[in-house]
């Protein structure tokens, strides 16, 4: 028996109507319609508590239909490369950031001739930063404005200790800062994901 004909029939052992069962497992009637239709699932925890409404086991509800066991496969499988992606971004972003602040410290690696390679570090930062951004679940945090005060404090902190001084105000001079001030957003922006998505990478890599 399908998903969707097993609802339909613990939903009338229980004299309920959709609007019941939606009411009860906080959500709207249209997921409903579309579990009946078999245009989408519940996702996993939403089982648990269809199986704990209907006091009847998870095996019970999955068991014969093969098309949505092997949609929650598939869906496993898309959440691990999900994960790996999550994680390795993580790493570049947190070794991106620390050698741009290690630049300004150590003389050498302001050298021209390692401009390129800045430049290429720079580009990997961002793209990885873009993918960690959106793969992250961020309606884990629930202090979002933590998340912005972080970052303002640790990008402050950051001009005020590597901003570049006696910088003559010409055009050469302006590029210069203006570099300088993106460098710094960027740093805070990276530290500040290592910091509030720290827990998520911690246990997507586990």
């Amino acid at each position: 028996m399908k998903f969707a004909d097993k609802m339909k029939l613990y939903r009338r052992q229980k004299e309920w109507t959709q609007q019941d069962v939606a009411e009860r497992l906080l959500i709207s009637r249209k997921t409903i319609s579309s579990w009946k239709n078999g245009r989408s699932y519940p996702d996993i925890f939403m089982l648990v508590q269809i199986s704990d409404l209907y006091h009847v086991s998870l095996d019970d509800l999955l068991r014969e239909d093969h098309e949505m066991i092997n949609n929650y496969k598939e869906e496993h499988r898309m959440n691990k490369r999900v994960d790996k992606v999550f994680v390795l971004c993580y790493f570049l972003n947190v070794i991106g950031a620390v050698v741009i602040m290690l630049k300004p410290i150590l003389p050498f690696l302001s050298h021209y001739s390692l401009k390129p390679l800045f430049t290429i570090i720079s580009f990997i930062i961002v793209s990885s930063l873009i993918i960690l951004v959106s793969y992250a679940d961020w309606s884990k945090i629930k202090n979002k404005l933590g998340i912005w005060i972080t970052w303002l404090i640790i990008t402050l902190l950051e001009v005020r200790l590597t901003f570049p001084i006696n910088v003559p105000i010409n055009d050469n001079g302006i590029g210069y800062i203006c570099g300088a001030l993106t460098g710094n957003v960027l740093v805070a922006l990276c530290l500040t994901c290592t910091v509030w998505l720290y827990p998520q990478f911690k246990k997507r890599k586990g």
